[in-house]
């Protein structure tokens, strides 16, 4: 009797057990794999009947779609993918759950992974490496669930032939009726409903939807949006170096840099190995450019330690981000020093009163030819110095000169006054 009760008991719950929908929707990227895992998390706690991946996705990112199928392979409750669209990296996630559905006029397959290149925009076909690589894993997971492998690595491998189905030199894409036939896909339907229905799930569901932080995570780790956030982090602490004490570039600095690295957190990508390598880098690069001017040792290393930091956040999209960084970095530096001191917004960062009040006639600068006296600001090249009593505007060839170092008037031209440093 006790064992009847238990069973009819186990029986009601599982009825009571609702499916879960988790949609897969957009590209596939790091935060969009933290969200399945969890939500896979929250289906296998609560006990859910099976769990459904709504599939409309165009691809994305290798190592996010790796993750999501190795945690779905892994998952202890049934699970449905019902396409709508599956191309390149939603192919391969489709491939792991135990059932597939075919939404009306949908497809599967596409999967040879490419490379953009930075700034132009130029796609093509990955290595032969990766491509190998790639085409393992659709094969491993193809077979995990009994599909055909060779169809699987059709999708990935243009050079992999099938007779009567793919056209050589092309990578194969399915479908929805020719999915079924070859046993890629186990049935067409007409909706979601139908779906649950044919693979016998409970139709009473509850879908899970990102929250705000995959949201806001899937915004920062954009590659488009994070070049922005560390070309303006960096721009904000080079202009704070050269305007010390106004504290706002390098507010807007930190903020851009803290944004950045937020999102990686919040995507599962950043650690502190990632902070510590970018800010060790930056600050190896500013000792370079303004402690010991040149490009050696010091530079080089933390160039590496920058490129270290975006790549273990981004993965194959470090070079994308690094790339569009370095151009923002380079337009925003050649506006701020072309156009910032001629601006109403440079008022608090120029000192033009000032400038106005100790700059001596022109006609008495070629007095100072050949006169000592001491740097009273850094010059970086440009600055103020001390002669006598005078406070000239003045400027090196090149040379940075720290604040009350002593120096020599080698040049006058018109209003611009040459020094270099004296040796003492």
């Amino acid at each position: 009797m006790r064992n009847l009760l238990f069973a009819f008991l186990l029986v009601a719950s599982l009825a009571q057990a609702k499916t879960y929908i988790i949609p897969i929707e957009g590209t596939i990227d790091g935060p969009l794999a933290t969200f399945i895992e969890q939500s896979l998390e929250q289906a296998e706690r609560d006990g859910a009947s099976g769990v459904v991946f709504r599939v409309n996705t165009p691809g994305g990112r290798v190592d996010a779609a790796i993750r999501i199928t190795d945690r779905i392979l892994a998952s202890t409750v049934p699970t449905l993918a019902v396409i709508e669209n599956a191309f390149s990296a939603g192919a391969l996630i489709s491939l792991a759950a135990q059932q597939i559905m075919m939404l009306p006029g949908s497809n599967i397959g596409a999967a040879l992974p490419i490379t953009v290149t930075p700034v132009v925009g130029n796609a093509t076909a990955a290595d032969r490496k990766v491509i190998s690589a790639l085409k393992g894993k659709f094969r491993a997971v193809a077979e995990a669930r009994n599909r055909p492998a060779n169809i699987a690595e059709a999708m990935v491998d243009p050079e992999v032939e099938v007779r009567g189905i793919t056209t050589k030199g092309e990578p194969l894409t399915l479908s929805a009726r020719k999915a079924v036939e070859l046993k890629v896909a186990d049935a067409e339907v007409a909706s979601l409903r139908a779906a649950l229905e044919k693979a016998g799930f409970n139709t009473d569901t509850q879908e899970v939807q990102p929250g705000p932080q995959v949201r806001v995570a899937r915004f920062l780790t954009d590659p488009t949006i994070a070049a922005i956030l560390l070309a303006v982090g960096v721009l904000g602490l080079v202009l704070e170096f050269f305007t010390p004490g106004t504290f706002i570039p390098a507010i807007v600095g930190l903020t851009a840099l803290g944004l950045f690295f937020l999102g990686g957190y919040l995507a599962g990508l950043s650690s502190a190995l990632t902070i510590i390598l970018l800010f060790g880098g930056l600050l190896l690069v500013v000792f370079e450019l303004f402690v010991t001017p040149g490009f050696g040792i010091p530079g080089l290393v933390g160039l590496g330690l920058i490129g270290a930091s975006i790549y273990f956040t981004f993965g194959d999209e470090a070079l994308q981000v690094g790339s569009f960084a370095i151009i923002g970095l380079a337009v925003g530096l050649f506006l701020i020093f072309r156009y910032l001191p001629r601006g109403r917004v440079a008022r608090p960062f120029v000192l033009s009163s000032a400038v106005e009040e100790v700059a001596p006639p022109k006609n008495e600068l070629e007095s100072l030819l050949g006169a000592v006296g001491s740097a009273l600001t850094d010059l970086r090249p440009a600055g103020t110095a001390q002669f006598g009593d005078r406070r000239v505007d003045v400027v090196t060839l090149g040379e940075f000169i720290d604040r009350g170092q002593t120096i020599r008037v080698i040049q006058v031209e018109g209003p611009r006054v040459v020094v270099r440093k004296v040796d003492s």
